[in-house]
């Protein structure tokens, strides 16, 4: 399992208002098992913040993994500074018991640049085998548990919003679900070091 060394008090990256090491921390660290498409959501673009390239990896569904690489995930986490996550109300949605919608922006800095990335998200309830292989053998159907996990999703828009200068004020002062402390610090001592 990989330990995150993150300081666990502080805000979650996903903007929950609640510490890291009680949102989702535990879901990255596998030690709690995600109930709700929101919350993989959520997790993943928390995942996405301190760079766990597996576990954005590992909750893809079986169906969408084999386009996908740890090492290419890891890439694109780290290339960018991620600072905030904004979860939209879905109208007229079809979210059942086994398949969800969660539509969301991902807010992002490269490259001096602030973008936001909104996407509308499919999530599936499928089958995923908590226990080592020697236990499969001696095992009955119900030790299989379900799990939420990514399918895929629609871009709805992928959209440059500013240039950024080091002296200006850190963009993650503009967005309330940030989760970084917002002092009115410059770019450069913020999200820019």
């Amino acid at each position: 399992m990989n330990t995150i060394s993150v300081n666990t008090t502080q805000s979650c990256f996903c903007g929950s208002n609640f510490d890291f090491s009680c949102c989702c921390q535990p879901y990255i660290n596998k030690e709690l098992a995600v109930q709700t498409a929101e919350q993989l959501m959520r997790s993943r673009f928390s995942a996405y913040a301190i760079g766990n390239a597996q576990y954005i990896y590992d909750t893809y569904a079986k169906s969408s993994q084999a386009e996908q690489s740890v090492e290419d995930i890891g890439d694109w986490s780290k290339s960018c500074v991620w600072i905030a996550l904004v979860i939209h109300p879905l109208a007229n949605s079809v979210n059942n018991a086994t398949e969800q919608l969660v539509e969301f922006s991902a807010f992002y800095i490269t490259n001096n640049t602030l973008y936001e990335l909104r996407e509308k998200s499919r999530f599936i309830l499928e089958h995923g085998i908590e226990c080592d292989i020697e236990e499969k053998k001696e095992s009955t159907f119900n030790t299989q548990l379900k799990q939420w996990r990514y399918i895929d999703g629609d871009i709805i828009a992928h959209s440059e919003l500013a240039t950024i200068k080091r002296n200006e004020f850190c963009p993650c002062n503009l967005y309330p679900t940030a989760w970084q402390s917002k002092k009115g610090k410059k770019f450069k001592h913020c999200c820019g070091k």
